[in-house]
């Protein structure tokens, strides 16, 4: 392989049943780590047959690679290769919405240790390197106060999961900022 390179975390899935999901794609590559994110490329709401999954580290998606290529999943031969497609910022999803319904599931992501003075357009400024923020929210008490957390929501998974790579453990005024998948979109 290419030893001088650095390999990213995310691999590419090919040759995926029509019928295969998300769960079922994150399911199968649990083997290899922990899944961070898998999602199913669609268009018009039907599977193109292909998906990305993003692992913790980049030694899980290695592994992957080594592993789970010419495995069969939902009774076809999978490929595995690492995802080359690295999309500039403004390649987000354009606005586009699929075949009618509203998807925000894996589109979310948490932000915590934010600073108390922070708004939700200062969050959702921050975040539009990324890609499409369709909304961020500051979390507040009753008393209208920020409890130091928030949660951004992206026009796609994949934009989601560029995000979750760009800023968790990174600075943002001055405090070190976590990012993940929000558990309760």
């Amino acid at each position: 392989a290419d030893e001088g390179r650095i390999m990213g975390s995310r691999v590419y899935v090919g040759n995926l049943s029509w019928h295969t999901s998300w769960q079922s794609l994150k399911d199968h590559f649990r083997q290899a780590g922990e899944v961070v994110h898998a999602d199913v490329m669609q268009h018009d709401g039907r599977s193109k047959g292909c998906g990305i999954v993003a692992f913790a580290t980049a030694q899980e998606a290695a592994n992957a690679i080594a592993t789970l290529g010419e495995t069969e999943l939902d009774g076809r031969t999978i490929f595995v290769r690492e995802d080359r497609e690295a999309a500039p910022p403004t390649a987000g999803s354009g606005g586009r919405a699929r075949a009618g319904t509203v998807q925000t599931s894996g589109c979310q992501v948490y932000v915590g240790n934010l600073p108390y003075t922070t708004s939700w357009k200062e969050l959702k400024d921050h975040f539009k390197v990324a890609g499409n923020v369709t909304h961020a929210d500051v979390a507040q008490d009753g008393g209208g106060k920020s409890r130091g957390f928030g949660t951004v929501l992206f026009g796609s998974t994949r934009e989601a999961a560029k995000a979750i790579q760009i800023f968790n453990e990174s600075e943002f005024h001055g405090r070190t900022i976590e990012v993940r998948p929000d558990q309760y979109s």
